[in-house]
């Protein structure tokens, strides 16, 4: 099936805009992009550093726990995964308690973390006391989704106005909050991982609602009622 649709210019284009991470790909590659050359940078719960190569004329850190291996199956459309590989680590340990020195950082990237993290809120508080004056916070969550990296998996998302707080609850300055997706498009990707994942009965009983949902313009309250998550930034007063 993913054959076909990479095939198929048409059918592409839809699966891409199915999938966020498209959308999240371009909006840290332009934010990374007006960074200074030799600037400090924290890639905060990196991972498997996706974005290292992006970083090239920064000075990059990469920082995780480290302790994640492989989750089990736990959705109908999850395959089980392979272990999971790391970039090279920087620093290793709890996000929300970063050995370091105040004021350290010129930008801190953080990408689909936060729904991983226990303490949210201690978190933006590390972040603020790592970046210097005028550093930049680059961030993605989910305002929704699915459960996923288990056992590591503790919040479904957060609203814009949860950073609206509590980014200016901890000296940071919002930039932009800028929604992925809406409640339409949140439907379609839904009946899309609903139909490839069920009979061919499935496929036919669900196309009209797909095609209905995923062609429906997006508006102000169909952004607030649901979106697929938030790209934030925000600078350190």
């Amino acid at each position: 099936m993913r054959t076909i649709v990479k095939r198929i210019p048409f059918l592409k284009k839809i699966a891409e805009n199915l999938n966020n991470q498209f959308a999240r790909n371009d909006f840290i590659i332009k934010e990374l992009k007006k960074t200074k050359s030799g600037e400090k940078i924290l890639d905060a719960g990196c991972g498997s550093q996706r974005y290292k190569k992006y970083c090239a004329h920064l000075e990059y850190s990469g920082q995780d726990f480290g302790q994640y291996t492989v989750s089990e199956k736990i959705r109908f459309d999850e395959k089980n995964e392979d272990e999971y590989k790391y970039g090279q680590l920087d620093y290793v340990g709890d996000i929300w308690n970063i050995e370091e020195k105040d004021n350290y950082f010129d930008v801190i990237l953080c990408t689909e973390v936060f729904e991983h993290i226990p303490y949210p809120i201690e978190v933006l508080a590390e972040f603020s006391r790592l970046l210097r004056p005028g550093g930049k916070l680059i961030l993605t969550a989910p305002s929704n989704c699915l459960r996923h990296f288990d056992p590591y998996f503790f919040y479904s998302g957060f609203s814009d106005k949860w950073y609206e707080k509590f980014l200016k609850d901890n000296d940071l300055i919002v930039e932009s909050i800028t929604p992925v997706g809406d409640y339409y498009s949140w439907l379609s990707v839904e009946m899309a991982r609903t139909a490839i994942n069920h009979s061919l009965f499935a496929k036919l009983l669900l196309l009209p609602a797909f095609l209905y949902y995923y062609y429906k313009k997006p508006t102000d309250e169909s952004r607030d009622t649901l979106c697929m998550g938030y790209h934030v930034v925000a600078v350190k007063a």
